[in-house]
């Protein structure tokens, strides 16, 4: 199967919203939530991610996350993920409490691929779903998913490839060797994977929203638009998108330092596209 099938058969499954309805949209993805041991790469950025999304809460942001939230590959059982989060977890059972929280599986998480997840101490399950379409009139369409679709190692050998994770490369990461199957590691891999996803922009006239790569990008070509939200697992920042008032804009989170030399969690617009 092409990529192109590849990821319009993931979108045939969509979840399909309404932008009218849900009028402020923020999109992470890639957090890679793990045990807490020096593999997980997502702990050293937890202060930054809780305080963003607590803003996000606040300010009655929608919260959709594009998959690979919990790092499922590494580590097998899920109570342990969730027994080191717990804060996070509580935070987002707020939103899934208002109907403001949308999560699509990603390749690390591919376990929650078959219906509904029950994250163990909240209420109730919370469903998960390979892609969400939003549309709304006057706009292209927002297509998103996680986007292993178009890498085949991540794909149609996503268990080969996180048997190699679990039991050969996470060893060596704690010795730091870098697994070659990551699409993030992988320059050629990424450039290939973002010439899929705006071949398939450019075919569908939509705009195509993903993760995966770990690469924050807003791209917007003669024929369509490309957008990545990146992760939360960059050194001492996460990247986000936000959508509201038709237009979207890449957001990073970091530590900053006031005049007082008193550190705090700020928020910078990276760049804006009218939508």
């Amino acid at each position: 199967m092409s990529n192109y099938n590849r990821i319009e058969k993931s979108f045939s499954k969509a979840l399909c919203l309404s932008y009218n309805v849900l009028p402020k949209l923020v999109i992470m993805s890639d957090c890679h939530r793990g045990t807490g041991t020096w593999a997980d790469n997502f702990l050293r950025n937890r202060p930054i991610y809780t305080a963003a999304l607590k803003h996000y809460y606040q300010e009655n942001f929608t919260y959709i996350e594009l998959g690979d939230g919990d790092e499922l590959w590494e580590n097998r059982r899920f109570a342990d993920v969730y027994n080191t989060h717990q804060e996070i977890y509580q935070i987002l059972q707020k939103f899934h409490d208002e109907s403001r929280l949308f999560m699509v599986f990603g390749n690390h998480d591919r376990v929650k691929e078959n219906g509904a997840y029950l994250w163990r101490g909240l209420s109730g399950a919370i469903p998960f779903y390979e892609s969400i379409i939003v549309e709304s009139p006057g706009m292209p369409p927002l297509c998103m998913f996680h986007g292993y679709q178009g890498d085949h190692m991540n794909d149609e050998l996503w268990k080969i490839t996180r048997w190699l994770v679990r039991y050969l490369w996470r060893p060596l990461e704690l010795r730091g060797v870098k697994d070659p199957t990551s699409a993030a590691k992988n320059y050629t891999k990424v450039r290939k994977i973002e010439e899929n996803f705006i071949n398939y922009s450019c075919r569908k006239k939509c705009i195509l929203i993903a993760g995966h790569t770990h690469k924050p990008a807003l791209m917007k070509t003669d024929c369509g638009m490309y957008f990545n939200c990146g992760s939360c697992v960059h050194p001492s920042a996460i990247t986000a998108i936000e959508i509201q008032n038709h237009t979207a804009s890449l957001v990073k989170w970091s530590v900053c330092a006031n005049p007082d030399m008193v550190l705090y969690v700020c928020r910078e617009t990276l760049k804006e596209v009218h939508l």
